[in-house]
């Protein structure tokens, strides 16, 4: 009796622990299907989120890229109409001298601007004056309401460039950034108008060299918001098209006089297809630039997520396992974005020294040389000045035909060297393919004027020793003229700085001119 009730017990016993193993059980699967649920929901707003943000990123970028071009193009157009030579033309129209320097200085300036469509000087009622294709002058690109429109929006934006936006070139069919600037006379009315068209060509190679990780259908296009026409599209037969985008519509709409840069996304459906939009509104053109792919690719990291952690669920004994390796995944993902944004941010450096600076010599052109000295932009401290001086190598091209051009770009990278080490604390700039200049700020008067003479006679002292290339002694002989101001520092400069140049070579000994007195 004594032993049944023993075994009663234990039988008892025994019941118990299973049940308390299967309670522990139970208790831990309810716990690893919270604890599943609970990762799912979180991993698939992370994900979601990083999705969103690197969309955002690109498009982000992508715009600052697109408004560097631009601004670019701009600072282009505006060096070129402060041309003395732009102002004298269009003064005097019918001056034939005039109309050939101006003539003469668009074709030199219009060589050194990369995807040139076409940069003109025409009077105020679009009549042609000098072109970089000669065939245009003299034609009138516009009449009646299309000139009234373009007149009233030169005169809205005063001193300003107005960008028409990116167009389907006349002369070409090509895409272009199209811009205007008016020029004034004396009088305070305008006298004419300069105009330039660059092709988006470098802009598309820039723009589809990035990087759209595990994105190969996405596709960009920019709309302006005011009538809601494409401007920009990777399709372009739907440029000048209006959007019929609901979502997209509204957001002009709210948009719309805003003076703030926004990012953000918007859904929509095309034949029941869901893309994702992000975008970047660039508030001073009124541009909205956009960056769209189907849902289902822009979240495929986000559905992989939810697959492997449903496996994840079904083989509970992998957990800790498919935990490691899912949190590696977002660690790896998160890097990858960190450096594909980097990578975006030195592409877009790069584009900004490739458009001021000189490839061969790493030092600054003369497109940054009209930039930092634009009219009114530079301010000469008290009892100070701007010293300048322009180098010329005589006859370079026989250099290249008698040494090859390998000599040449020797001889040009050496002397960008020596001017850099003779005028300590000076900017210096390649103008032209064999012309430097100078610009250093100094005190004003005798102990000024004595440091820079001493720069160019030590820096002529080493022009006048030959060039090894190889086997070869090459003596090259080099101009120069120098000048210094105190007042209104402006690119007018350089085309006073040649015709020292040329006055020069009669005269005899180098001779700093005082710009603020010399009328030259």
């Amino acid at each position: 009796m004594k032993k049944e009730k023993h075994r009663h017990k234990e039988a008892v016993s025994s019941q118990k622990h299973v049940t308390a193993i299967n309670a522990l059980l139970l208790i831990q699967l309810i716990l690893m299907l919270t604890l599943s649920i609970g990762i799912t929901q979180l991993i698939s707003i992370s994900t979601s989120g990083m999705s969103d943000k690197y969309m955002t990123t690109i498009a982000d970028e992508r715009s600052r890229i697109i408004r560097n071009y631009v601004e670019s193009a701009e600072n282009i157009l505006a060096s070129y109409s402060h041309a003395g030579e732009v102002r004298r033309v269009l003064e005097n129209p019918s001056d034939t001298e005039a109309v050939a320097a101006a003539q003469k200085y668009t074709e030199e300036f219009s060589k050194d601007i990369k995807n040139l469509e076409g940069i003109y000087v025409s009077e105020w009622n679009t009549h042609v004056i000098v072109h970089t294709d000669p065939m245009t002058v003299g034609i009138t690109t516009r009449t009646g309401d299309s000139l009234k429109a373009l007149q009233n929006a030169l005169s809205d934006a005063g001193n300003e460039v107005y960008d028409t936006g990116i167009i389907a070139s006349p002369a070409t069919g090509r895409q272009i950034v199209s811009m205007y600037r008016a020029v004034y006379g004396q009088d305070g009315n305008p006298v004419g108008i300069a105009g330039l068209g660059i092709y988006t060509d470098g802009l598309v190679d820039v723009l589809d060299t990035l990087s759209s990780h595990d994105m190969g259908r996405s596709f960009y296009s920019m709309i302006d918001i005011k009538d809601r026409r494409y401007i920009f599209h990777t399709e372009e037969n739907r440029i000048s098209s209006e959007a019929n985008i609901s979502p997209l519509l509204a957001l002009c709409s709210s948009l719309e006089g805003s003076s703030e840069d926004k990012c953000g996304k918007f859904t929509y459906k095309v034949q029941n297809t869901e893309y994702v939009s992000m975008y970047s509104y660039i508030s001073d053109m009124g541009w909205l630039f956009m960056i769209d792919d189907t849902a289902s690719e822009v979240y495929s990291l986000t559905r992989n997520m939810r697959g492997y952690l449903v496996l994840f669920c079904i083989f509970c004994f992998i957990l800790i396992v498919m935990f490691n390796i899912i949190n590696k995944k977002r660690q790896d993902t998160a890097e990858h974005l960190t450096t594909v944004v980097e990578k975006h941010e030195r592409t877009r450096e790069s584009l900004s020294n490739a458009v001021y600076n000189d490839f061969l010599t790493d030092i600054r052109n003369r497109i940054s040389f009209s930039s930092d000295f634009e009219e009114g932009k530079i301010t000469v401290p008290e009892k100070a000045a701007y010293y300048f001086a322009l180098f010329n190598i005589r006859n370079f091209s026989k250099v290249n035909i008698l040494f090859g051009e390998e000599a040449g770009d020797m001889i040009l990278v050496t002397s960008a060297r020596l001017l850099n080490q003779n005028f300590p604390g000076a900017q210096v700039y390649r103008t032209g393919s064999d012309e430097f200049v100078v610009a250093q700020l100094l005190p004003e008067g005798k102990s000024g004027y004595d440091q820079f003479m001493e720069s160019i006679n030590q820096t002529m002292n080493n022009f006048s020793r030959p060039f090894e290339a190889g086997d070869d002694r090459i003596n090259v002989t080099y101009s120069v003229s120098a000048a210094f101001k105190s007042k209104d520092v402006n690119i007018s400069v350089l085309p006073a700085l040649k015709n020292i140049m040329n006055m020069s070579v009669q005269q005899g000994p180098v001779i700093i001119t005082d710009l603020d007195i010399a009328n030259i």
